[in-house]
């Protein structure tokens, strides 16, 4: 085997002490390997050492995009049971009484929910939930009224179609309500008619009044 000289380059044999062509040494002194030490990191108990100081470099928590649901459902259906009670309040029927519940169902979710972004668009849909829960309350008693009291609802209808007469409404129109409220048919047409009307003004009010509420929660 032969290996180039380090002086010349000139091709030496291998165990040949001086180069054939420069006369130059050629005795290797091998230098000295490099150590590599490996340190067991991990503490007695299993644990990597390292885990405080990496533990610190963690990103800090954000809040959450959207809703987080787990947490507005149940302030959604307090919200709706907030504004069932409300319409018992003289200044507070109707859609007050259904923005109220929005409202306190986006105040109640972010008492729970306190790392989530709250924007009006989301108030605005947990105010829709909340119209929900609250609509299917009213539905139960209205169903259930119907089914069971069809008489009592039967004279408040024509007591609140008396009152609209009085207050200007057409006479004819207001008879033919009054004619077709007395079979159980008609009846059950108003609760339908008045149900799905429910509907609408629960959902816009409760949006409007979650949304408003989320704003002024942002201000804060």
């Amino acid at each position: 085997m032969e290996h180039p000289c380090s002086k010349c380059g000139a091709m030496v044999i291998d165990g040949a002490p001086f180069c054939a062509h420069c006369k130059a040494p050629q005795i290797r002194v091998p230098g000295p390997e490099t150590e590599v030490v490996v340190t067991d990191t991990t503490t007695p108990s299993g644990e990597h050492a390292l885990g405080p100081a990496l533990g610190s470099l963690r990103p800090p928590v954000l809040p959450t995009h959207g809703v987080q649901w787990h947490q507005a459902l149940p302030a959604a259906a307090l919200g709706g049971v907030i504004s069932i009670l409300a319409l018992v309040l003289p200044l507070a029927v109707w859609g007050p009484a259904y923005a109220l519940g929005g409202a306190a169902a986006v105040f109640v979710y972010r008492l729970r929910a306190k790392s989530a972004r709250l924007t009006p668009g989301a108030g605005a849909k947990i105010g829709a939930a909340s119209a929900g829960f609250g609509f299917a309350i009213l539905a139960i008693i209205t169903v259930g009224t119907y089914v069971y009291h069809s008489d009592d609802l039967r004279k408040a209808m024509a007591d609140a179609i008396n009152q609209m007469t009085s207050r200007g409404s057409d006479p004819q129109t207001a008879q033919q309500a009054l004619e077709l409220l007395k079979t159980q048919e008609g009846l059950g047409f108003f609760v339908a008619f008045g149900l799905s009307m429910l509907l609408v003004v629960f959902v816009v009010a409760s949006s409007v009044g979650g949304a408003l509420c989320a704003s002024w929660l942002r201000r804060r």
